[in-house]
């Protein structure tokens, strides 16, 4: 059984190394194409204490971009927040408030499906944890030359806390090496719906974000509805900074299952030969080996365990550093490998729930397909 666990273990490194590889060959910022005139969709939700100082790192770096930020009038802390910025920025920025969303709805889609005017051209959705670094637009829409909808990368640029630095170690720990090395074997499947730039044109051949309104996993669907149409995605070296306010346990927990259940759903339908050996193995066999060196009193297996996600750690430390211009600490190392481990317990949350998810402070339960069920 020792010998199994060493191979496990084995199987990680060669899949590791693949994953660096490709990631770094599939580096390729798009060159910046002068200041486009996009209109940037942003669903605010008022709570996390960084929301005005994002909303306004935004309006600074993409001095041309026209800001429309979509809040719920019931909402009275995020309508102030956006209301004062919007009046210290006249003309570039438009608030609009909404009613609440049906129950059955995705309430993030459904202010973004009444929120596209026929005067748009070029349009970005945008979270209101995301800020775009300076060229971003620019280099997107250079990017969408080669399709019809382009998505970015997240980086957890700050985290504070435990819970956030958690969080941070398993976005800035998969997504160079989940989002880019499957590009390797064909064209992207999802989108990282935090920061995704479009046509309304492309959007609307792919029957417009109210088709998807009542699924919660917008990331994959809109994906799916343009793939549908035979549009393209185009998966884009743009690094986007993120970060998020994780206060307590509770809050992390819900955040990771929440994921896993939106990640569950891509799994079932799109895994291959590919998702299997650049996505799935990779998440769980560290946990595996480890698990087979605890119970059969192998020491030296589970030190390799740990060697070995500490040096898949540092090595990501150093890609970021050299893609991204990152500059981490020990911490955040640490971070990454703890929430490596825990990538498995989260994914077995989330099945064991049932497609419970608690979102923007509402309680859903989710069907097979994604939808919120009544």
């Amino acid at each position: 059984m020792t010998a199994a666990g060493w191979a496990l273990l084995g199987a990680y490194a060669v899949l590791t190394v693949l994953r660096l590889v490709l990631a770094a060959r599939a580096w390729h910022p798009p060159a910046p194409a002068g200041e486009p005139e996009v209109t940037v969709l942003q669903p605010i939700l008022s709570g996390d204490p960084h929301l005005a100082d994002d909303l306004a790192a935004n309006l600074a770096t993409h001095p041309s971009a026209r800001f429309r930020w979509l809040v719920d009038e019931a909402d009275a802390e995020g309508v102030r927040v956006a209301t004062r910025l919007a009046s210290a920025h006249p003309g570039r920025v438009e608030v609009r408030t909404f009613g609440a969303a049906p129950a059955t709805s995705n309430p993030k889609v459904f202010k973004l499906a009444r929120a596209i005017d026929p005067a748009d051209d070029l349009v970005a959705l945008l979270d209101d944890d995301t800020v775009l670094p300076p060229g971003t637009l620019s280099r997107a829409c250079a990017a969408l030359a080669d399709g019809d909808l382009v998505t970015g990368l997240p980086y957890y640029k700050e985290a504070r806390g435990a819970w956030a630095r958690l969080v941070a170690g398993f976005v800035n720990g998969s997504a160079l090496v989940t989002y880019l090395p499957l590009l390797a074997a064909g064209p992207p499947v999802s989108v990282n719906g935090m920061f995704v730039l479009t046509t309304r044109g492309a959007l609307e051949r792919a029957g417009g974000l109210g088709a998807i309104e009542g699924f919660v996993c917008d990331d994959y669907e809109l994906a799916l509805a343009y793939r549908h149409t035979g549009q393209r995605l185009v998966q884009a070296a743009l690094p986007v900074w993120v970060r998020t306010t994780v206060p307590d346990a509770a809050s992390y927990g819900r955040l990771m299952r929440r994921w896993m259940v939106f990640t569950g759903r891509l799994v079932r339908d799109e895994v291959g030969p590919a998702m299997l050996g650049l996505v799935l193995l990779p998440a769980v066999l560290p946990a595996l080996a480890l698990l087979t060196g605890v119970l059969t009193a192998s020491w030296p297996l589970v030190a390799g365990v740990v060697v070995a996600l500490l040096g898949k750690a540092a090595a990501m430390a150093a890609l970021r550093r050299r893609l991204v211009g990152a500059t981490e600490d020990a911490a955040a190392i640490a971070a990454e490998v703890l929430a490596d481990l825990l990538q498995p317990v989260h994914a077995a949350a989330a099945l064991a729930s049932g497609g419970r998810i608690i979102w923007r402070g509402r309680p859903m339960r989710l069907d097979a397909e994604g939808r919120v069920r009544p």
